[in-house]
């Protein structure tokens, strides 16, 4: 990828094309928004043997080496199972010591840099706080307060924003994948990688299956009646998997978003762009109170899930205390 081709975050981009990389750097921001490419694309502008006018050539050795992923001064380390361990970074130590084999500067990623074992990462301060002038070290994350105070304190932090949605449109566009393009890139929660990867199919069922449960709730504020629809169809099996309960509530918590904001008079931020009529109605049988309990209720449901509580527990706990009116 060149400078110039990626999406969003535009005056971050010029600001580290212009300055380049410093020696230690923290990429943040949220999944999918161009982090990791944005890095390799930097570590490829600052070792391109013709860089013009703020932009990597794309064609030189190096540019066609680092396009390949295999360029010797620009190494990547992903996690490996979800952890980072010590041996990688202890190789990331050493490597940083040399010069650059045919490069300006040896460039060290760590993706997804919050998997670093607290050993993994402990090995690395010396090579952060004082690295070789020859070497730039990027760990990108999306969760930056998951890295250690010593880790943080030691590299300079660059926030990656969600991208619009018309930039994702508009990337979507560019590629020619042109289906369901307004509701795709609404659902992409800012992030070009969810936009690629959605399902679409799936998650309009999945938030069918809520849109239909919220207005029966909404109906008749019995839990019976959740309780009923639970029980037919896929739902039934669904509410015993982790996984799938945290995707309903999730698409719980939008819908109920989504509400909100027809609620206070802001339908351009709604989500589900092919719904609204359907939301609409919803707006006339749920008070703003009730919706905010609801939406608190909600993600109280999602960190449950995510402390193992029984997952069909959790669904059914979330609509007893919308009949309770709690």
């Amino acid at each position: 990828m060149k400078l110039g081709e990626f999406v969003g975050n535009e005056s971050l981009r010029d600001l580290l094309s212009r300055s380049l990389l410093p020696p230690a750097a923290i990429f943040a921001g949220p999944s999918g928004v161009g982090k990791l490419s944005l890095a390799v694309a930097l570590a490829a502008f600052t070792n391109c043997r013709r860089a013009e006018s703020h932009d990597l050539c794309g064609t030189c050795g190096s540019c066609i080496k680092a396009a390949s992923g295999n360029h010797p001064d620009i190494m990547v380390y992903p996690p490996e199972k979800n952890v980072i361990k010590i041996d990688s970074m202890r190789e990331l130590s050493r490597e940083a010591q040399f010069r650059p084999f045919e490069g300006k500067k040896r460039i060290f990623i760590v993706d997804q840099a919050e998997c670093l074992t607290e050993e993994a990462a402990n090995s690395i301060l010396k090579t952060l706080e004082e690295p070789p002038d020859s070497s730039r070290v990027v760990l990108v994350t999306a969760f930056p307060l998951r890295l250690l105070e010593t880790i943080r304190s030691r590299c300079q932090v660059f926030h990656f924003a969600p991208l619009r949605r018309e930039e994702i449109a508009s990337y979507l566009r560019s590629i020619g994948q042109t289906d369901d393009l307004e509701l795709r890139s609404a659902l992409a929660d800012g992030s070009i990688g969810t936009a690629l990867s959605l399902d679409l199919k799936r998650v309009v069922q999945d938030r069918d299956r809520m849109l239909a449960l919220l207005a029966d709730w909404c109906a008749t504020r019995s839990f019976e009646a959740v309780y009923t629809r639970c029980e037919q169809g896929p739902m039934k099996g669904d509410l015993r998997s982790r996984e799938r309960v945290r995707q309903y509530l999730e698409l719980l918590h939008v819908i109920a978003e989504d509400i909100y904001f027809l609620v206070v008079g802001t339908p351009e931020r709604v989500v589900n762009v092919d719904r609204k009529n359907e939301l609409r109605k919803l707006t006339q049988n749920i008070a703003l109170d009730s919706l905010q309990r609801l939406l608190y209720d909600i993600a109280h449901a999602i960190r449950d899930i995510d402390r193992y509580v029984n997952p069909l527990m959790t669904f059914e706990t979330l609509w007893l205390k919308a009949a309770a009116g709690r």
